[in-house]
């Protein structure tokens, strides 16, 4: 066998995040509260930023940002020691100042390590391709508080499905266990088929599998029936499915309640659609007064190359932070004023005129990808005259309609059908009937979508309803 040494030049093509986009993916990501958590931590890490009482308007906030990136120049300069947020500068932050930076940190809710943080760890811990990793931090951001995966991966990868359901079958494997299942069934199965064969009790697998609506209704009896057991055995198989987690998600939920707040409010004013944005909970940011009087000393002081970078940096880390928060705002403006666009009839006439909608088609409208439309809807909700909705909610499946009207979404459709189920006298009607109803109607739907459409309203079978 010979050995030998050779050199090779091989030309290849890789996808590199910088820190500002980072930075940027992760802030778009966050819903207000969290947001407000964040702009907390970045107060603390970084001198450049400060609090800032009276709200200045955009041109004045970007011309104090640049100007005090211009005052550094190229010449070597020195002052005093500048690798702390005390340096003496010859001038005292003023004292309404530091009580409101005061007031908001101590205000501040803390923070703890969330599901989605959990999950992001371990993919960026496992030795998937970066391509991988980047369908799994989008597949990470649609997984609900419970822990569930209930979108269909095939319309949000369309180009390459079969690579985003194996990244999705990976990402099934993370702690905790049976999460990014699409539902409690699916979680539980997850666990027990994790178990080594010796500790799995048959009864209790057997029972979710086959019996699993039988046990929700705990129908003891017709189940013990069916598996050919005794009761006893069926709840020592209750006993045994105790002790695994339905809901995978919940532990990393704070236990402290947490409100939702609106990102946006859209409202009718003079009979035109209004869209604003919420800002009144976050903090106006600027860059601190004792930055801007270093800044200005650089020109007339010789600094040390050391103590320079670090100014240089905390400053421009400070601009970055506060442009990518603007990024954020002008985005999430942009979003919801195409889905206010894509949307009018339900904005104007409620949830049964609720159209099919994709984030493709606002991705191409507003000139962001489909990602970013995904982390953008992610925790966010705008209240309308019909209720305070997650963004996510406007994006909805279509289903076939005949004859003249296009496309119904699968969000119209819960809505007549939960008209229905309110409007029945009886208390009886059945999802076969429910069906036939929207049939007459042009649309078609079978029984048992009907039936997923109920359970997802929480509306008990007709058999239940009215006991």
């Amino acid at each position: 066998m010979n050995i030998s040494h050779n050199l090779s030049q091989q030309l290849t093509q890789k996808l590199t995040l910088s820190k500002e986009m980072l930075q940027a993916l992760e802030l778009i990501q966050l819903p207000l509260i969290d947001l407000r958590e964040r702009i907390e931590k970045e107060l603390l890490e970084n001198p450049a930023l400060e609090l800032n009482e009276e709200r200045m308007d955009k041109k004045s906030e970007e011309q104090n940002i640049d100007n005090i990136e211009n005052s550094f120049t190229e010449e070597a300069n020195y002052f005093e020691d500048s690798s702390s947020a005390d340096i003496n500068t010859g001038v005292s932050p003023s004292s309404s100042g530091m009580d409101l930076k005061r007031q908001f940190l101590e205000g501040a809710i803390t923070h703890k390590e969330n599901l989605y943080d959990h999950l992001i760890w371990q993919l960026n811990m496992s030795d998937l391709s970066e391509e991988k990793k980047r369908i799994g931090e989008t597949i990470i951001s649609l997984i609900d508080e419970n822990g569930f995966f209930k979108d269909n991966i095939e319309e949000i990868f369309p180009q390459e499905p079969n690579l985003a359901k194996d990244v999705l079958e990976t990402i099934q494997t993370f702690d905790p266990a049976g999460i990014a299942t699409p539902n409690v069934k699916e979680a539980l199965i997850f666990q027990l088929e994790s178990l080594q064969k010796e500790n799995l009790n048959k009864n209790a697998y057997n029972i979710v599998i086959h019996y699993f609506d039988l046990m929700v209704a705990r129908k003891d009896h017709i189940i013990a029936k069916n598996l050919r057991i005794t009761n006893e055995d069926v709840r020592e198989a209750f006993d045994f499915l105790s002790q695994f987690d339905p809901y995978p998600g919940r532990k990393y939920s704070s236990e402290e309640p947490r409100y939702v707040i609106p990102d946006a409010f859209v409202y009718k004013m003079d009979n035109e659609l209004v869209v604003e944005i919420n800002n009144d909970i976050l903090p106006f940011l600027t860059i601190a007064s004792y930055m801007r009087k270093i800044a200005k000393d650089v020109k007339r002081k010789k600094a040390l190359d050391e103590q320079r970078k670090y100014v240089v940096e905390k400053v421009n880390s400070a601009k970055k932070f506060i442009k990518t928060l603007r990024h954020r705002k002008e985005s999430l403006f942009r979003l919801v004023l195409s889905i206010v666009k894509n949307q009018e009839d339900f904005f104007r006439k409620g949830p049964k005129h609720i159209k099919p909608l994709t984030m493709k088609i606002v991705a191409e409208e507003i000139g962001l990808s489909e990602s970013t439309i995904s982390r953008l809807s992610s925790s966010k909700y705008v209240q309308t005259e019909w209720g305070l909705h997650e963004i996510k909610y406007f994006f909805s499946n279509s289903l076939g309609k005949s004859g003249v009207g296009g496309d119904t979404s699968s969000e119209s459709v819960r809505e007549m059908i939960k008209e229905i189920l309110l409007n029945e006298k009886t208390g009886k009607i059945t999802d076969q009937k429910i069906s036939e109803i929207l049939s007459n109607k042009g649309i078609k739907i079978a029984r048992r979508t009907v039936s997923k459409y109920r359970k997802i309203l929480n509306i008990l079978p007709s058999h239940q309803r009215g006991i």
